[in-house]
């Protein structure tokens, strides 16, 4: 089975978008400030999720004959050390970059939420337990007037 990582298209989905409707501000025209926006979607794609999806491959997505049990708690870590590179950076912060909500802000929030979701041994903590600054960055991203429905509920949905 060959899988596409899924934050090299949900990254160039929310360029793309925000390129269209400039108008929405979702991404600053300042150099500086598109950097910095461009640093944490990376982030997000590459330190966040992939760690996220290895966990999940190797407890539901492969086929049992194809899971190694040793990689999960390897994964486990890599989310952690850099989910607490994020959680440092939030300190005094409500987004990613600067004083408006960013395309980095949406993707980092989404793919935070992919932690709650993710397989776990019933016995481990959950990954977000002791990251109080994301779980509230979390919920103030989910509580915008017009953001999608939380992953959980989303897949909720899917099984009604």
């Amino acid at each position: 089975m060959v899988t596409t990582p899924f934050g090299t298209e949900s990254v160039a989905i929310v360029l793309y978008l925000a390129e269209k409707y400039p108008e929405k501000s979702f991404l600053p025209t300042g150099l500086r400030a598109r950097a910095e926006v461009n640093r944490w979607l990376l982030f997000s794609a590459n330190e966040l999720e992939q760690p996220l999806w290895r966990i999940a491959r190797h407890t539901s997505l492969y086929p049992p004959e194809k899971r190694l049990t040793a990689e999960i708690p390897i994964a486990r870590q890599d989310f952690l050390d850099m989910a607490a590179v994020l959680e440092k950076h939030m300190d005094g912060r409500q987004f990613l970059v600067g004083d408006n909500v960013t395309v980095a802000d949406f993707v980092a929030a989404y793919t935070l939420d992919m932690a709650t979701v993710v397989p776990s041994r019933a016995n481990e903590a959950k990954l977000l337990d002791n990251l109080l600054r994301l779980r509230g960055f979390i919920e103030r991203m989910y509580k915008r007037p017009k953001a999608a429905p939380r992953i959980a509920e989303a897949f909720a949905s899917l099984r009604r």
